[in-house]
């Protein structure tokens, strides 16, 4: 896809400004608490860098086709260590963003409508009709409610839960231009499921 001056809005969910996943994890963050967390950012780094020193777009392509695979094969996940980033929309309607490593962040909603308006509407593939699971469970919406943009958080779910119903495609998160794929490893973005939340004491 194109990105143009207009899209703006919730894009930026997806798409931030320069990453700092070619740098690695942070020493002693709590993104290095989990052991498959720490793996899961560690692995991202390893296959952005040699593509974005290459300079080589089909490599930076490649790339950004395995990173989503890599996000896909995570499956569930317990107990990793996040920022959350952002909150969007009500009680009913919640969308989250919680950074799970430096620039790599988790996206989950509960509305449909929430993540298809506008901007959003070109990044999701519909292969149903049926109403979209939620992202987004009871107990992390009642969570929410407690925390502060910025505080560490643990979380637990499933990665891709959501493109997993078959609702979603999430080869069309990243873009067709060369462009689009290098934003993508700078700061990648993946759609989550995220049954659980509580607040952490890591730093």
């Amino acid at each position: 896809m194109e990105w143009t001056e207009s899209i703006t809005g919730r894009r930026t969910f997806l798409l931030g400004g320069a990453g700092l996943i070619l740098g690695g994890c942070f020493e002693g963050s709590c993104y290095e608490s989990n052991p498959q967390q720490k793996k899961f950012v560690g692995d991202l780094a390893e296959i952005a860098k040699p593509a974005m020193a290459s300079n080589n777009p089909l490599a930076i392509e490649d790339a950004a086709k395995r990173s989503l695979a890599l996000g896909d094969s995570i499956g569930a996940f317990t107990d990793w260590c996040g920022t959350l980033k952002a909150i969007d929309g009500n009680a009913q309607n919640a969308a989250v963003t919680i950074e799970v490593g430096p620039q790599i962040s988790l996206y989950a909603f509960n509305d449909w409508t929430l993540a298809a308006a506008g901007a959003f509407a070109d990044l999701f593939a519909t292969r149903s009709r049926e109403a979209p699971p939620p992202g987004l469970s009871d107990q992390a919406v009642a969570a929410l409610k407690t925390f502060r943009l910025g505080q560490h958080v643990q979380l637990s779910g499933r990665m891709g839960a959501i493109a997993g119903s078959g609702l979603f495609d999430l080869s069309r998160l990243f873009g067709k231009s060369d462009t689009s794929n290098r934003v993508f490893l700078q700061s990648p973005r993946f759609v989550a499921s995220i049954e659980a939340l509580s607040a952490s004491n890591k730093k």
